[in-house]
């Protein structure tokens, strides 16, 4: 059976689609739509033009300044959106990739898919089309466990939390729009070690909070310690199922006995649990093998791993080819 492939970059101009994927859904337009760093579109594979898969892209600008293909990037986050049941998922993700491939060939430096959360989940379209893959850790908790999200934590999280309890310590849910270019100053000035990921520009914060808090599609999450915010985190809803950590951090410098991080993720954590989510997923978060870092300090708050990989093509023929013989 045939399937044809489109790319839009509008989300005015998508045909009719369920939301049922966080990161692959009309939805993301609104987030990353307004931002000068980025230009976002989506890939939509038709049967008898009718829509039975999404996935969604952003070519991601690294220089402000900067604007020629060098200086630009292809990325993709977690598997496509299906919206059929029985579909043939591989030979569909083989034909998003070919096209990929062919829309972003002579407009990026390189792609990058990444948060596929299954180590072998479309590997022979990665292969046919040229990407190298590099082994990485998925960390990922259960919420639906009849164990409690504290009793899943170690005995040395427990007591860090406790302390930062009895210190006054304390979280709350960030809700006025006026106060985001402080709280984004803020993020941008803690310490890059202590935040995960790298940061965004400020307009992908602000569509975030108009486009997804907002519609209740997701949260931001402020630890405070004497009236100053020392920590937080972001979090994103995939209906009642799995909450995604886009982004955490914490003044652990300066606020050390606090554990700012530490009780950031944790109440972070019993927010989900108690609203009844299934998972709590912290995504790729290192290089397989990796002994410590940041994978070692998530595994204690009582989350499972599970190796993944990152995929890469460069759109250079000579670079490619060497970073396939090196990796591969």
């Amino acid at each position: 059976m045939g399937y044809s492939v489109k790319a839009y970059y509008r989300k005015e101009d998508l045909p009719p689609m369920e939301e049922i994927n966080f990161f692959h859904s009309p939805s993301s337009f609104d987030w990353y739509g307004t931002s000068p760093a980025y230009t976002p579109f989506m890939l939509v594979v038709f049967e008898d033009e009718v829509a039975v898969a999404a996935m969604f892209a952003v070519i991601v600008r690294i220089n402000r300044f900067l604007r020629g293909k060098l200086f630009k990037r292809c990325v993709i986050s977690q598997q496509p959106a299906f919206f059929k049941k029985k579909l043939p998922q591989i030979e569909i993700f083989d034909a998003l990739i070919a096209h990929l491939v062919k829309e972003v060939r002579n407009r990026v430096f390189f792609i990058r898919y990444e948060n596929l959360g299954n180590a072998i989940f479309g590997y022979k379209g990665f292969r046919e089309n040229g990407f190298y893959s590099v082994k990485w850790i998925n960390v990922r908790n259960s919420l639906q466990r009849k164990r409690r999200i504290w009793d899943q934590l170690s005995k040395s999280r427990k007591n860090q939390v406790n302390r930062a309890l009895k210190k006054g310590i304390g979280i709350e849910e960030f809700t006025s729009e006026e106060k985001l270019p402080e709280m984004y100053k803020l993020i941008r000035d803690t310490n890059n070690k202590k935040i995960s990921r790298r940061l965004p520009p400020f307009q992908y914060f602000k569509n975030f909070f108009c486009h997804y808090i907002r519609r209740g599609k997701g949260k931001i999450l402020l630890t405070r310690y004497q009236g100053k915010i020392i920590g937080g985190a972001i979090l994103g809803f995939e209906k009642k199922e799995t909450v995604y950590c886009l982004y955490y951090w914490g003044k652990s410098k300066r606020y050390k006995l606090l554990y700012p991080t530490i009780f950031t993720i944790y109440q972070a954590m019993q927010v989900s649990e108690n609203k009844g989510f299934h998972y709590f997923d912290f995504m790729d978060v290192s290089f397989l093998n990796k002994n410590a870092g940041r994978s070692r300090f998530l595994l204690q708050f009582g989350g499972k791993q599970r190796a993944t990989r990152r995929w890469y093509r460069f759109n250079w023929g000579l670079l490619n080819f060497f970073a396939n013989r090196i990796y591969d």
